[in-house]
């Protein structure tokens, strides 16, 4: 009996110590994969340090082809006077039948440069509301941030905040104290600038503004940082659905009106006064039989009069808001040399027929 007894506290000890030994090798598995994930992460930081020079260079020529390709898009005849998105630089398919394709085996995608590629996506940002035009809009302003998920209080304290940050003194709209009290009271602080805004993200800087009001529904926060990435501003500004961040309705630069060709339905049902009935009604008359945007069979309108086509019953409400070709692109260039990667967004305005000028070029 005592030889039992003896056998099955070996047994048990020997359970124990199994159950160490696995929880020690987990452990240092672990810590070995965290370990192989930094020294990756390094890595790659390193070598994107090293090759900072050749990689803006990439950059730089990503925007440089954009230039060439909207200045050949002037080209194609029958899509002359009008942006939309089946064209070859929205990335769709282009003048597939037409013999004027100045486009035929060209690529946005891995376009091979020197010893490194690129691969460049063009928007338009007349697709959305221009902020510095629309914030004193009251309407649509209170429509906009109900949508970005803003309830009644958040929605009073930002209009006001967002005018007081633009307009040019330093009163407060409520004419209680100065606009900068709030500002200076942060950890870091700083002052209302009392300027137009010349980047949307400066909306995060405004009184009220909160990360998932400006991100939209599909921003996250986590132990490890925030779930949205300020590289993917541009490809966020999609919305499908009524509820959509700042980000995905304004642009800061932009000529004031929206291109009916481009415009996401969010930003067509904030101009057709929250109407997402007829924002829909657009969106499948300029999309075609197939109700796709950006496909070969593609209806949009070739000139400001043929707007009404698209509008329908509501071309008498803002029909004067839209146009059909577009003046202020944003150009986000991914540069790649060997396991070197970088991202850069360049925005710029056409100011000729040949001619584009950069308002703004950096690293995302």
């Amino acid at each position: 009996m005592k030889a039992v007894r003896s056998q099955n506290r070996i047994r048990g000890r020997g359970g124990v110590a199994l159950v160490i030994v696995l929880l020690t090798l987990f452990t240092l598995g672990g810590m070995a994969a965290v370990f192989a994930y930094s020294m990756k992460v390094e890595t790659r930081l390193a070598m994107n340090t090293s090759n900072a020079g050749e990689l803006e260079w990439l950059g730089r020529s990503g925007v440089e082809y954009a230039k060439w390709i909207l200045m050949q898009q002037d080209r194609v005849t029958s899509e002359r006077g009008f942006h939309a998105l089946n064209q070859f630089w929205a990335g769709g398919p282009g003048p597939l039948e037409s013999a004027d394709n100045p486009f035929e085996g060209l690529s946005l995608v891995d376009v091979p440069l020197g010893s490194g590629q690129i691969s460049i996506q063009i928007r338009d940002t007349e697709r959305l509301l221009n902020i510095n035009r629309e914030a004193r809009n009251p309407l649509l302003m209170d429509l906009a941030l109900a949508r970005a998920g803003a309830d009644a209080t958040d929605t009073a304290i930002i209009s006001g905040a967002l005018v007081d940050w633009m307009d040019r003194d330093e009163f407060a709209l409520a004419g209680n104290g100065a606009e900068s009290e709030h500002y200076l009271s942060l950890d870091p602080p700083y002052r209302a600038k009392n300027g137009p805004i010349d980047d949307v993200r400066e909306l995060l800087l405004v009184r009220g503004v909160t990360p998932s009001i400006f991100w939209g529904p599909s921003f996250q926060s986590t132990a490890l940082g925030t779930g949205s990435d300020p590289a993917a501003v541009v490809p966020k500004r999609d919305s499908k659905g009524s509820s959509a961040g700042l980000v995905e309705v304004f642009a800061a630069l932009s000529t004031g009106r929206v291109n009916i060709n481009t415009a996401p339905p969010a930003v067509l049902s904030l101009l057709l006064g929250g109407d997402e009935s007829l924002a829909e009604q657009v969106i499948r008359i300029r999309a075609g039989q197939d109700g796709i945007d950006g496909t070969e069979d593609d209806q949009p309108a070739r000139s400001v009069g043929e707007t009404a086509r698209l509008l329908g019953p509501a071309a008498a409400m803002g029909q004067d808001r839209f146009v059909t070709q577009s003046m202020t692109f944003e150009i986000l260039t991914t540069a790649r040399l060997g396991p070197a990667k970088r991202r850069f967004s360049c925005l710029m305005r056409r100011v000729g027929a040949r001619d584009f000028q950069v308002l703004v070029f950096r690293p995302e």
